[in-house]
């Protein structure tokens, strides 16, 4: 039976995220996204009559399906466009379609591998920009690649200027009174002074925004919304940290409006990217086996199964799977971390992206460390349990008999451990988002590559790894070559990457006994002008080793007995050899850095 596979792409989402500084408009253009591909993409395919059985898998901004004409899934291409084009202006998607036959040489597997190839060909071909380069041109002042086109002194006639060239009944917001409403999942209305007043507080120059900007601000107020109906149609993140509450019911977690929420511009926050390891090859190599098995006749037999059929229906779970483990292992973590925290003032996330096996969030700077060491450790041990369950051979949906799977699939799968690598960067609250992601994004890598370095020969790696960095400046630090002057492999002062649970390698640290050493520092109030000293004295090249540690004896004299103890039992000081020193405090560079951000632990939390 000839049908069509179709593969819908949103592309580019961290450019349409991190168009502007504001967390506000952010997190609207976020929580967006989520609507548009959770809500309105299978309304879409319920009204072209793509079943539930046809639907491959929906969810972190892409769509797979089947349908039975070349015609519909044009047409369904077509009005998922134009519902972005219309509700997201600045978004870029990309749909496209394969004919596929049931018992031809050309497989499934192969038909996806074909879509991801054109996908990324048109991706690579880039986008139509508008030049907005002209001097009669006003831009927006939160985005500068979009004009300025709502005013918040003319805020109600530029909305029915504009609801009125989108008007249609797929289109949900109206003017009321003095409301701008929307209608359709829930139901809910936004005060035109409120955003009259959200306005001029994102534009202060000149009070007006671009069209895209604005929905993402009214989207950003869908995202906290308490109200009730609301709650139960909530999708994304939000849905989950709803349930997060304290012993009084309260919220636990609030949200921040912009960057200027905060204190002043000599103050940090916390950004924190976690990405998933290895999905890639993983499941090229689940692929591989599928291919074999469709090759196997006897096994095929066997087992009654069609490889085909299997492989979308691993597909769909894994995928299904591996996005409410990440939305659930972050909001366990931060109930977790929160029921205990005493300052109110530091429960408190903006989340950018939540999803599939991506996390991009901000939080206070004492806790964002300890936030991305447990959701790693907690991801590692759910996509076990995912993982364990998706080889079980039972399905999800009805938990009904088991499915036995052949042996070579189940071993693949099974005995694969996903896990997650973190960049995790503490800087001043004036340093620009794109900056905070563009950084992140690069420790990120890092993290990955020190866990592919670190894997044991012919197996595979069973942690992640974080790293991490403290920037006072404006975020644009060249963060290799900032490390590369201060430690080396003679004279080594940092350690990071670490990894999230221990290895073989004896030479990687867990964050584990970093964090240990940082509190236990605090504990017996180790000084940190002595801890700035010893990194002094180990960085210098201006003394030989056995006269840095004449220095060092000279310092640890005027030490009482606990802090030497410290010193030998936690810093590991290596005192017999006489004549070294460089061989000691390693790490002495990552425990001084964070340092200011890690607080002391209460014994009574349990915590690590």
């Amino acid at each position: 039976m000839e049908r069509f596979i179709v593969a819908i792409e949103t592309v580019k989402i961290k450019e349409f995220l991190f168009s502007t500084n504001k967390l506000k408009v952010i997190r609207g253009a976020s929580y967006l996204l989520d609507y548009l591909n959770q809500v309105e993409v299978p309304k879409i395919l319920d009204k072209n009559g793509i079943t539930k059985e046809d639907i491959i898998y929906v969810g972190a901004g892409n769509a797979k399906f089947f349908t039975d004409t070349k015609e519909k899934a044009e047409q369904i291409i077509k009005e998922v466009k134009e519902k972005y084009e219309k509700e997201a202006p600045g978004v870029k998607v990309i749909g496209l379609s394969k004919i596929y036959e049931e018992n031809s040489d050309k497989k499934v597997w192969d038909i996806f591998d074909e879509l991801a190839l054109e996908t990324a060909k048109v991706k690579s071909k880039g986008f139509p920009i508008l030049n907005i380069d002209l001097p009669y041109i006003e831009k927006c002042e939160t985005n500068e690649d979009e004009i300025a086109e709502i005013s918040a002194k003319t805020l109600k006639e530029d909305l029915k200027k504009i609801i009125k060239t989108k008007n249609n009944e797929s289109f949900y917001f109206k003017i009321e009174e003095n409301y701008l409403v929307y209608n359709n999942v829930m139901q809910r209305k936004i005060s035109l002074d409120d955003l009259e007043y959200q306005i001029t507080n994102l534009s202060k120059k000149t009070g007006k925004i671009s069209e895209g900007t604005f929905w993402k601000m009214v989207y950003s107020n869908f995202a906290k919304s308490d109200n009730k109906k609301f709650d139960n149609k909530a999708i994304g993140f939000y849905k989950y940290i709803r349930a997060v509450k304290n012993k009084d019911g309260k919220k636990n977690i609030e949200t921040k409006s912009t960057i200027d929420d905060f204190e002043n511009e000599d103050s940090f926050i916390g950004f924190m990217y976690s990405d998933g390891d290895g999905l890639g090859d993983f499941l090229k190599n689940i692929k591989k086996i599928f291919i074999e098995l469709d090759k196997d006749k006897e096994t095929k037999q066997k087992y009654n199964i069609n490889p085909e059929k299997a492989y979308l229906d691993f597909l769909s779970e894994f995928s299904k799977g591996l996005d409410i483990v990440t939305k659930e292992s972050l909001t366990e973590v931060l109930d977790k971390i929160f029921s205990v925290e005493k300052s109110e003032t530091k429960k408190w996330g903006e989340f950018l992206i939540v999803g599939g096996d991506d996390v991009c969030a901000v939080f206070d700077p004492t806790l964002v460390l300890k936030i991305s060491n447990e959701f790693q450790k907690l991801f590692e041990t759910k996509m076990l349990a995912l993982m364990k369950k998706i080889a079980s051979g039972v399905d999800n949906k009805e938990n009904i008999a088991e499915k036995k799977l052949p042996d070579s699939l189940k071993s693949a799968i099974e005995n694969t451990k996903i896990t997650s690598s973190s960049g995790v960067i503490i800087a001043k609250t004036k340093t620009p988002m794109f900056q905070l992601f563009k950084q992140g994004t690069k420790l990120q890598k890092k993290a990955k590559a020190k866990r592919n370095e670190t894997k044991e020969e012919g197996k595979l790696a069973t942690t992640g790894f974080i790293d991490f960095q403290v920037i006072g400046s404006e975020g644009c630090v060249d963060i290799n070559s900032f490390r590369e002057g201060i430690s080396y492999k003679e004279n080594n002062l940092m350690e990071r990457p670490y990894s999230i649970n221990k290895i073989s390698d004896e030479e990687v640290k867990t964050m584990d006994s970093l964090l240990e050493i940082v509190y236990k520092m605090k504990k017996v109030k180790f000084p940190k002008n002595k801890l700035r000293y010893i990194y002094d004295l180990k960085r210098t090249d201006k003394l030989e080793e056995y006269q840095k540690k004449m220095e060092f004896i000279n310092i640890i004299s005027k030490m009482s007995k606990e802090h030497i103890e410290f010193i030998i039992d936690d810093l590991k000081l290596d005192y017999k050899k006489q004549d070294t020193f460089n061989n000691n405090f390693k790490n002495i560079f990552d425990i001084l850095e964070i340092y200011d951000f890690i607080e002391e632990k209460e014994d009574r939390t349990n915590e690590n």
